[in-house]
């Protein structure tokens, strides 16, 4: 298993057919150059497009504003048809689900990130921004080599064919680690109490539940050079 950021661009490297490896992730060569333009961008594409386990992580958030719904809507309060702007953890890549799995939207307020909700006490489960390699499992680590290598595959080659091969292996995994999620979750909802709900833990599901979004795969035409 890979433990630093050397050996994902190490990795993507050699998966795109470079004979030379890089000993620092900021040292002067052209691939080192490459693999840190490309690397972060890489690395949270595959993040946002599936519930990875080792990204998963857990909040509950802090009320940025109420709105008093004996009022008319202004431009200070949630956004319209939500009664609670929330605000979100620093390391929030893509939020997944509250605990009582209402719904919500992921906006701004004013100059901040936040979550738009009518559940109280909201906790947050989302994907965090994992930068800690040596946590990635064997699958998410695989999805982000790829990734890199599809994303420095023409810069550093001038190949198409390369980056659409390593393109296609990227999104298999997502693909996998989707369906992954979809079929470890309960078959039996019923619905959560609120009060359970506020505390952050229910053994059981509401019928109705919003999960959001994922975020899009790899797309050929967004590839550097790749049209």
């Amino acid at each position: 298993m890979a433990n630093s950021v050397v050996d994902i661009y190490n990795m993507a490297l050699n998966a795109v057919g470079t004979r030379d490896d890089v000993s620092s992730p900021n040292e002067a060569s052209r691939e080192a150059e490459v693999c840190r333009r490309w690397f972060a961008n890489a690395r949270d594409l595959i993040l946002r497009a599936a519930f990875w386990p080792s990204a998963e992580a857990h909040s509950r958030l802090s009320v940025l504003a109420e709105r008093d719904e004996t009022e008319a809507w202004t431009s200070a309060d949630p956004s319209p048809g939500f009664r609670f702007a929330y605000a979100v953890p620093s390391d929030l890549l893509v939020p997944r689900y509250q605990a009582d799995f209402g719904r919500f939207v992921f906006s701004t307020y004013g100059d901040s990130r936040a979550v738009m909700s009518n559940t109280e006490q909201v906790v947050l489960t989302y994907t965090r921004q994992q930068t800690n390699v040596s946590l990635w499992d064997h699958a998410l680590l695989m999805a982000i080599v790829y990734s890199l290598g599809a994303h420095i595959a023409m810069p550093l080659h001038g190949k198409p064919a390369r980056a659409k091969s390593m393109a296609e292996q990227a999104n298999s995994l997502i693909i996998s680690a989707r369906e992954l999620a979809s079929n470890t979750g309960e078959n039996q909802y019923d619905t959560v109490p609120d009060w359970i709900a506020a505390r952050g833990y229910a053994d059981v599901a509401p019928s109705q539940r919003y999960l959001y979004p994922y975020g899009p795969m790899i797309a050929l035409n967004e590839l550097p050079g790749v049209s």
